[in-house]
């Protein structure tokens, strides 16, 4: 059977090795009550079972310290948990008390992110910033066009490219607002039109 090699406490943590290795960091008064101290022997299964008992306070005590610092997507969440080592069954449990807690609400951060980022960028790259912070496909692609609905993307980008660019009337003018445009997140369509009107000259837009 699996033996306890070591314990090494730190303020209400315990460091618990078995078989000479370090296994897992867990809450002090659960080692107690589950008998985890130094020589004792105990099941795989005994000891899957305090490893999830120990872990679920302190991966909560992280994870309500992760959203302390800003608001996170389930999966943002359960990726930065798994770092620190915690077992799947752990993460699980933790995830499910903050949804039912409403801590942790995929739809809602998807939105408060995009109305953020629509501020700065077009629906493309609203989108990707959204997938990059975890949030499925088809809530990205609902929530921008909720974003966005009732908005002319034209229009947007037209007011982007002002605010950067003045205007002069040529082909280097042109390419410049086009990429700068695309890497804001404009459709290609409406990239290539505003752009064309910084190459026409100024009297030929009038």
């Amino acid at each position: 059977m699996p033996e306890i090699t070591g314990v090494r406490g730190r303020r209400d943590k315990a460091r618990i090795f078995v078989d000479g290795e370090f296994w897992a960091e867990i809450d002090a008064g659960v080692a107690a009550e589950t008998g985890l101290v130094e020589g004792a022997a105990l099941s795989s299964e005994e000891l899957d079972r305090a490893r999830v008992a120990g872990e679920r306070p302190i991966a909560m005590g992280r994870a309500l310290n992760l959203l302390g610092y800003r608001a996170r997507s389930e999966a943002e969440l359960r990726e930065r948990l798994q770092r620190y080592g915690y077992i799947e069954e752990t993460i699980e449990g933790v995830v499910l008390r903050l949804e039912e807690l409403g801590y942790v609400d995929d739809v809602e951060f998807a939105r408060e992110k995009a109305h953020e980022k629509a501020r700065r960028y077009g629906p493309r790259r609203v989108s990707v910033e959204l997938k990059k912070s975890g949030v499925g496909e088809a809530l990205a692609r609902e929530v921008v066009e909720e974003e966005f609905a009732g908005r002319s993307e034209v229009e947007e980008a037209r007011a982007a490219a002002a605010r950067r660019y003045n205007g002069r009337g040529s082909d280097a003018e042109a390419r410049r607002v086009y990429g700068f445009l695309v890497r804001r997140g404009y459709s290609v369509e409406v990239c290539s039109q505003v752009a064309r009107e910084y190459r026409e000259p100024p009297e030929a837009q009038g």
